[in-house]
């Protein structure tokens, strides 16, 4: 299937989990977590969907905003919590679809002032369990706010660079930490894309959109390790996940066009052409 034939093909299965957007019946945009309203409408602009040539994603941007709480976090369902990932996840999702709406500078402003001690971002909602691991930031919500910030250059340094610094050590630590115990194992260094989780291919691209990563020897060893999966420039999907198997640039054992491209454009940002 063709890029064009993938995009379109995702926007007829907007139904697909009962609501309205990829949403579940219940209102979630957040579940089921492999083919969900946050997830899809973060794919869509790797296809190349924008709101002025798909209008009708502007439906489903303003699903997401009316999930958004009075302090600019955002939640994913009727009753959920105030959470930096489903914030980042929200706000990455509208940043990569260019979408202007006075909200969004309060949910960035909400992130900015929900760091953790460590410099990342966890659930407040969650309790540290008996390891003082738990009580560390968590590695995919300091991801998914990183993604999101990336759109706000202006974001302090104060705010990005001890967030940065944490991924960073993670990758030395490689151990299961905060509440959610994200850690670096073999799931995490095989390639997956969609970018679903936390996840070396999304690490690193995320990652290259900050100097102080790019210039640091860890995310180089990353960038290494993951060009060594690479045929010249094209990508292969190493971890499917089942419910994309419809689309061609999500199968697993044949290269991906779309990560291929977001490959390139991640060599670009690390090693730029002279």
């Amino acid at each position: 299937m063709t890029k064009a034939e993938d995009l379109a093909a995702l926007l007829a299965s907007a139904d697909r989990n009962g609501g309205p957007w990829w949403s579940r019946t219940d209102g979630n945009i957040h579940a089921p977590a492999g083919f969900s309203t946050l997830l899809v409408l973060r794919t869509l602009p790797d296809l190349g969907a924008t709101l002025a040539n798909t209008p009708a994603l502007n439906e489903a941007v303003d699903l997401v905003l009316s999930f958004q709480n009075d302090d600019g976090s955002f939640r994913y369902s009727a009753h959920a919590s105030r959470l930096p990932c489903i914030t980042g996840e929200a706000l990455a999702g509208l940043g990569r679809l260019g979408v202007n709406d006075p909200g969004i500078d309060a949910g960035y402003k909400w992130l900015a002032e929900s760091v953790a001690a460590d410099g990342g971002w966890r659930c407040p909602t969650m309790k540290p369990g008996t390891s003082p691991a738990t009580d560390l930031s968590n590695p995919g919500a300091t991801l998914f706010a990183l993604d999101a910030l990336r759109f706000r250059p202006d974001t302090p340094d104060e705010v990005t660079a001890p967030a940065v610094a944490a991924l960073l050590h993670h990758w030395d630590t490689r151990a299961p930490q905060g509440p959610c115990h994200f850690g670096i194992g073999k799931r995490f260094l095989k390639v997956e894309y969609p970018f679903k989780r936390y996840n070396i291919f999304y690490w690193v691209y995320v990652l290259s959109h900050y100097e102080q990563a790019v210039a640091d020897p860890r995310f180089q060893a990353a960038f290494d390790a993951l060009r060594s999966t690479t045929v010249g420039d094209r990508f292969t999907i190493e971890a499917p996940n089942r419910a994309w198997a419809a689309f061609g640039f999500a199968r697993g054992g044949a290269p991906s066009d779309v990560a291929s491209e977001l490959w390139r454009q991640t060599c670009q940002r690390v090693q730029p052409p002279r």
